[in-house]
């Protein structure tokens, strides 16, 4: 199957601790749905390395794939939703993704986005 270049839109909102597993299987959804990009939107209060730490192996399993990551503060979510809204032409899709610990949050980012970007959910895990 040929890959797209359209990326693939995260929304999350995980532990340190997940964030392997939110990495590899990120990427696995990615090849499933048929793109080679994600642009991860990560709201946390941990800082850009200390997320890479937590993701480099599963980064480095994936090395073929690209990925944006972004860092966001949970006082930065408008911002956040201001960059996916400028760049939503350009998307294949949006994957949600949260553990229990910070399903609150992304449910209350859920509510503040467009039915428009809704429509290009392709999975949320927060259900």
């Amino acid at each position: 199957m040929q890959l797209e270049n359209k990326p693939i839109v995260v929304i999350s909102s995980t532990n340190a601790e997940e964030i392997p597993n939110f990495i590899r299987a990120m990427f696995k959804d990615c090849k499933l749905n048929g793109s080679k990009k994600l642009i991860i939107n990560f709201i946390s209060s941990i800082s850009y390395p200390e997320f890479i730490q937590n993701a480099r192996e599963a980064l480095l399993d994936n090395i073929d794939l690209g990925a944006y990551i972004y860092i966001w503060k949970p006082e930065e979510v408008d911002q956040m939703m201001k960059k996916i809204l400028e760049n939503r032409q350009d998307m294949k899709g949006i994957i949600i993704y949260c553990d229990d610990n910070n399903k609150h949050t992304i449910e209350k980012i859920l509510h503040k986005v467009p039915n428009s970007i809704k429509a290009n959910i392709i999975k949320d895990y927060c259900k």
